[in-house]
């Protein structure tokens, strides 16, 4: 049995600041499948393509699958990759039309129709897709069909059982990062500290109700490893690869503050060379905690504020607001530790007072470094759903497929026309970042002379 697990390729638009940063994270989903199948399957070859890490075009895919020749293929679909997706499931089944293609991931599992419809899928995998795809690796192995797999759906057939119950993360084994050159992989020049860096996830499921938030894959039920389990991956990628930072990308790091606070010392007590940052909101950190992720190695927390004024953070059900995040940014800052500052843009119901009114509050919170987005409405979500009710949609659906970085006005703001909120973003990003106080930091921060190249490139590209 040849496996084929495919990362499709997408790339930053002009419009983000993220295009010349040089951002890219390993495909952990596809190599934890791969891990899993490993376990359920030793016997099985097994290739991962990261299409846009290995900056690999259509050429280069068709040259790997004529050489591979894959029976299976699995291929993540998000949304704004889709139209890619479907290109690579098609180039598959053309050069190897025996092979069985599969879909999964967040678009796949909310829209499997729309997958199947193109001409390369065969089937859907909804949800988390490790034994799921496991199972169906084995019994296609034996001759078998694939009748019976959980989750999955075919082309001719339907849907052939209920979605597994959750994985349990202290049970999966560790993903399989040697199918894949962690030397291309590294966050934005921003956001890290140290190399070798690498990305790890220790949680899955968020409990929040943020209304623009897609968890069609891993839901609402969170779920987290022990904290003896996330030691011994950080050890074994420190002994294996020697590794010196982790980027934690778990959408809610800090949910539960006990495993974090027995992670943090355990890392102490094994005396690990280790620098670290994290993900989380400002309402799930506090000066106690901080104090204890600091002395275990934390140097950054990129926390997801989202609405920055009332009326948006109400909108969102963020469930806090603009003081809650100033609060929690000073007391970071009191621990002595970088902050990121992620914000949405044009949500159903902002004006463009309400707009300059975030800014301003933007500004006050003042975290280290700011994304900002325009809101995205993914299928399955109520932003979605309010967006088109209230006509508000400047998109199609087709046209939400192929839109990946969020830096276009997809919704419509009353009083402001598409130009005028992308002048607004720009200006944001201009008067947030050549305040005096802040370039003073960033450059005062510079740790090295290719640390200053790669901020100097970064610096060209956000100015373009």
């Amino acid at each position: 049995m040849r496996v084929l697990l495919v990362n499709p390729p997408h790339t930053f638009s002009r419009h983000n600041p993220l295009a010349g940063a040089g951002m890219s994270l390993p495909p952990l989903g596809l190599l934890y499948i791969a891990a899993s199948l490993r376990k359920e399957l030793p016997s099985a070859e097994i290739k991962v393509l990261d299409l846009p890490a290995g900056k690999l075009s259509a050429k280069d895919l068709e040259s790997e699958v004529r050489s591979f020749k894959p029976n299976l293929a699995g291929i993540t679909v998000y949304t704004g990759t889709f139209t890619s997706a479907a290109n690579a499931a098609s180039l598959i089944k053309k050069i190897c039309p025996v092979c069985f293609v599969v879909a999964g991931g967040p678009h796949a599992t909310a829209r499997p129709a729309q997958c199947l419809e193109k001409d390369g899928f065969d089937a859907v995998i909804a949800g988390e897709g490790e034994r799921a795809f496991a199972e169906l690796a084995a019994r296609l192995d034996k001759g078998l069909g694939p009748a019976g797999v959980g989750g999955l759906t075919l082309k001719k057939g339907g849907s052939s059982a209920d979605r597994y119950a959750p994985a349990d993360l202290n049970a999966l084994p560790m993903p399989a990062r040697d199918l894949v050159d962690l030397k291309l992989y590294r966050p934005a020049v921003f956001g890290y500290k140290r190399l070798p860096v690498t990305s790890m996830v220790t949680s899955r499921g968020c409990p929040f109700s943020c209304r623009f938030c897609s968890k069609s894959v891993f839901g609402s039920a969170y779920r987290a490893q022990a904290p003896e389990k996330t030691l011994e991956e950080i050890s074994f990628l420190i002994k294996n690869y020697g590794i010196k930072e982790i980027s934690f990308q778990d959408d809610t790091f800090t949910f539960d503050r006990e495993r974090v606070l027995k992670l943090c010392a355990l890392i102490k007590e094994n005396g690990l060379d280790l620098t670290w940052s994290c993900m989380t909101r400002v309402d799930l950190v506090d000066a106690e905690l901080l104090k204890a992720m600091k002395q275990s190695g934390c140097v950054s927390i990129a926390f997801g504020i989202d609405g920055a004024s009332d009326l948006a953070c109400g909108r969102m059900n963020k469930g806090f607001g603009a003081d809650k995040a100033r609060s929690a940014v000073a007391e970071a800052r009191k621990a002595k530790i970088e902050t990121r500052g992620y914000y949405v843009f044009g949500y159903p119901g902002e004006t463009p007072a309400s707009m300059e009114e975030a800014l301003r509050n933007i500004i006050a919170i003042d975290t280290d470094h700011v994304f900002f987005a325009f809101a995205h409405p993914f299928f399955d979500t109520e932003l979605y759903a309010e967006a088109g009710e209230k006509g508000l949609l400047k998109a199609s659906d087709a046209e939400l497929c192929d839109s990946y970085d969020n830096t276009q006005p997809l919704i419509t703001v009353p009083g402001m026309e598409p130009a005028e909120l992308v002048r607004f973003y720009k200006r944001a990003y201009l008067k947030y970042y050549f305040r005096p106080g802040r370039l003073f930091n960033r450059i005062t921060s510079v740790q090295s002379a290719a640390d200053l190249a790669d901020r100097m490139k970064a610096l060209v590209n956000f100015l373009k």
